[in-house]
This record gives structure tokens, C-alpha cells and sequence, in this order.
């Protein structure tokens, strides 16, 4: 047989073979494998901002809680309180329990109270103008036209703030007082003789007015001016109507001899520059945001009261006095040389006294019309 012949049907056979069973190398289907499941990544959560650090301020009262100076800082305190969601809490320590009158500015720049009340006219150094301002609006009994006046100069002159951060604080009200008037144990003051020979309570340049008067000024503490009364180591002295109740000045003096001599617009009421430079912007913002108010609060209270203490020194059997129309006017031209002659010495140091001064004479002047 022929071999060629033999080899066809096994050829045959092989291809038949590799067609049933795939030929090696040649890729097989096979399913696709299943999807992949995705797991979203869990949500970031971001933690909410901490809580400010709480701030604690103490506050030093030279005056007693019962006094409108104290009544208008107990609302400023509960204001700020509030303004600041809570972040400020301040802690008032009353009757000059932190500092007394004659050091309290001098204090206060030290940070022995965070914040408080003060006076400038006791201080040994600086507050040149404050010293001077006691007299300023003489024969005025006008707390909006004198504030009106204050904040306009101020705007012009910013040596008058300037005093205030000399001595390390931060002003956070300003506000006049009612009139200073005239009281006295003992002796009346009828006309201009009757003040020769008074030793008399007073402040700032109200002493060189007791002095150009004949009378002897002293200082005194508000809070020793009851039981110098008292005693009679003091004649009288100048006070503002309001304390007649508040300081129970009426229960020891005998006489009230109108003046109605009115000072400037003062910043009795500050901070600490040091305690000030540490608060955050939102807070002191809120402070700022506050004198206003809080000045005319305390103008508000204090002149409410005046009429309180007058009834009061009527019940105890206070005689009130006035000077005649050419006493008075004496009163007021030796009031006028004085706060001159302070302003003159203050132009010496480089402080604009005088023009300030005359400023605020002819703003009067103005505004009186």
C-alpha cells in the first residue's frame, strides 16, 4: 500500500481533533468577572471652634453701690456681659475697697483694678487739663450743650485724650456732673466776705478758687468728707446736688449756698491700657462700641438724683442761699482768672490750654443764645 495514502486519513483525523478540542495558544472565553463594588468614603467631619477663653475684669468703685455712679456701672457691667455672649465678666468692688480717691488714677495704670472709677485731680503728676477743668463751664447748668461742647474740642484737640493714655488708661466713659454748689456747717455764706476763713473741701482748681475767695481750699476724700463735716475739721465744701443723698451730706451740713459752677465733661471711667492691649478686637469693639451709652447713663442717674437730694437737705432743715446778682458775678470772674492762669501754665508745656479754653468759653456762648 502506499504509505501517502495511509498518512491522509490520520492528517484528517488530527485536524478533526484540534477542531474539537482547540488548538494550544489559541485564548479561551471565559465570563467577565463581577463589577467592583465602590465603598463611598465616610463624610469628614470638621470639629466646631472651641469656646473663647472666658475673661475676668475687676472693676474698683470709689463709691458706694448705692451712689448713680455705681448704679450706671452695675447696667454698663451686665451690658458688656451680654454684648459679649458671656466672654466678659466683671467684678465690681465698691467704697473705694481696691484703691481711695487720692491714688485711684495712679492705680488704675498699674492694674491694681482691671477697670473702674478715677480722678485725674488727685493724681500727684500728669492730667494738667483735668486738674483745670473743674470750673470750665461756670454759670452753666446744661449737660447736653456741655457734652456737646466736650466732644467737639476733643475732636479738635486730641492732646485732651492723650492725658488719659499718658497715665496708662483706657477711657471708657466720659460724662459731666451736676453743678457744684456750696455747703457749710456753722457759718453761712451770705455774700463774698463770709468765705474769708473757710477751710473748705475741694479738688483741682476749686482750691485756688476757695483760696482767691479768702477761704482755705483742702483736699478731701468723698468718702472722709461726711465725718470732716462731721467734726467741723472742715468749714464745707463744694459738692453736687446729688450728694447731699448719696453721701447723706445733708444729714451734717446746716447751709447751701448756690454756685452752680459746672465742670467739663470728664473720663472717669476707664481701664488699664495694659489690661486693654491684651483683649481681643471682638471684645474691645464692644467696650467701644459702649462709651457712649455709658456716659450718658451715668449723666442721666446722677442728675435724676439731684432733686432726691435737695428734698432731702430740706427735710433736715438745710437753709439754701443766694448770692446776689454782683457776688455771683464776682464768683464767676475769679473762676474765670483762675482756670486762665491754669491754661497759661498748661500753653508752657506745650498744651494748648488756653485755646481749648476759650473754645469752649465762646461754644458757650454760642449755645446759650
Amino acid at each position: 500500500m502506499n504509505k501517502k495514502l495511509l498518512l491522509i486519513p490520520l492528517a484528517i483525523l488530527l485536524a478533526i481533533s484540534l477542531v474539537v478540542i482547540g488548538c494550544p495558544g489559541t485564548p479561551t472565553t471565559t465570563a467577565p468577572p463581577p463589577p467592583t463594588k465602590t465603598t463611598a468614603p465616610p463624610p469628614t467631619t470638621t470639629a466646631p471652634p472651641p469656646p473663647p477663653e472666658p475673661i475676668e475684669l475687676t472693676f474698683g468703685g470709689l463709691y458706694p453701690p448705692s451712689h448713680p455712679f455705681s448704679m450706671a456701672t452695675v447696667e454698663w457691667i451686665d451690658k458688656i456681659n451680654k454684648e459679649t455672649d458671656g466672654q466678659v465678666t466683671i467684678t465690681p468692688y465698691w467704697a473705694a475697697a481696691l484703691y481711695a480717691s487720692r491714688e485711684s488714677a495712679t492705680e488704675l495704670g498699674k492694674g491694681v483694678a482691671d477697670t473702674g472709677d478715677f480722678s485725674g485731680a488727685y493724681a500727684a503728676t500728669g492730667f494738667g487739663f483735668e486738674k483745670s477743668a473743674r470750673m470750665i463751664f461756670w454759670g452753666v447748668d446744661d449737660r447736653i450743650m456741655a457734652r456737646k461742647i466736650y466732644n467737639e474740642v476733643c475732636a479738635e484737640y486730641p492732646e485732651l485724650e492723650a492725658e488719659f493714655t499718658d497715665a496708662n488708661i483706657k477711657v471708657l466713659a466720659y460724662a459731666s456732673v451736676p453743678p457744684y454748689q456750696l455747703i457749710t456747717v456753722k457759718k453761712a455764706v451770705r455774700k463774698l466776705d463770709d468765705f474769708k476763713g473757710l477751710i473748705l473741701k475741694s479738688t483741682g482748681d476749686l482750691g485756688k478758687l476757695a483760696n482767691s475767695l479768702g477761704a482755705e481750699g483742702t483736699t478731701v476724700g468723698m468718702g472722709e468728707t461726711y465725718v470732716a463735716l462731721q467734726k467741723n475739721t472742715i468749714d464745707g465744701g463744694f459738692v453736687t446736688d446729688e450728694t447731699l443723698k448719696s453721701f447723706l451730706f445733708a444729714e451734717v451740713a446746716d447751709y447751701y449756698t448756690q454756685l452752680n459752677i459746672a465742670s467739663a465733661p470728664a473720663g472717669h471711667w476707664g481701664m488699664c491700657l495694659d489690661v486693654w492691649n491684651k483683649l481681643p478686637p471682638n471684645v474691645q469693639k464692644v467696650f467701644d462700641d459702649n462709651v457712649e451709652w455709658f456716659g450718658l447713663r451715668i449723666e442721666e442717674l446722677t442728675f435724676e438724683a439731684n432733686q432726691p437730694g435737695i428734698d432731702l437737705a430740706k427735710e433736715n432743715g438745710v437753709e439754701f442761699i443766694t448770692l446776689s446778682p454782683l457776688d455771683l458775678a464776682f464768683v464767676y470772674a475769679a473762676a474765670d482768672t483762675v482756670i486762665r492762669e491754669e491754661m497759661a501754665a498748661l500753653d508752657a508745656q506745650g498744651f494748648h490750654g488756653t485755646a481749648i479754653y476759650k473754645k469752649m468759653r465762646s461754644l458757650v456762648e454760642e449755645y446759650s443764645d
